[in-house]
């Protein structure tokens, strides 16, 4: 394999950032702190969804068994199935002394996770206002 290629796969993103704490006082040693590059949001749905059926907004590091570890390891969710899908970030034209300017939303990446014998039921964020789907 030529080396620009391994070169280009090891530099792939890490799964933990490294962070070297101060050392600690009367101690020579630095501890490690990990950080993981995951997250995950839930997201409404813009269309009816079955009462199993969540939607996340995800990293794009993370691959759909990435996703069902990361529910069941860390929220305790039996996950039966994930699906993914990248969404196109949406593009602003706007008007400026010198011309027309774009700019480009980042891509983001949605998964639909089925939930084993659970019901989920979407939280009211803001009561006693009316929900704007769009």
């Amino acid at each position: 394999m030529p080396r620009s290629l391994l070169f280009g796969r090891q530099c792939v993103s890490p799964r933990l950032w490294k962070h070297h704490v101060a050392a600690c006082k009367g101690r020579g040693e630095r501890p490690t702190v990990l950080f993981p590059q995951y997250w995950m949001r839930v997201v409404p749905p813009s269309q009816n969804l079955p009462k199993n059926t969540v939607k996340f907004e995800c990293s794009f590091q993370m691959s759909k068994p990435e996703i069902r570890e990361y529910l069941e390891g860390i929220y305790n969710i039996q996950v039966e199935s994930v699906n993914t899908q990248v969404v196109d970030g949406e593009k602003i034209n706007f008007m400026t002394e010198l011309g027309v300017k774009s700019h480009v939303n980042p891509h983001s990446k949605i998964a639909f996770v089925v939930l084993r014998d659970t019901e989920f039921a979407y939280p009211d964020t803001y009561p006693g206002t009316k929900a704007v789907k769009g």
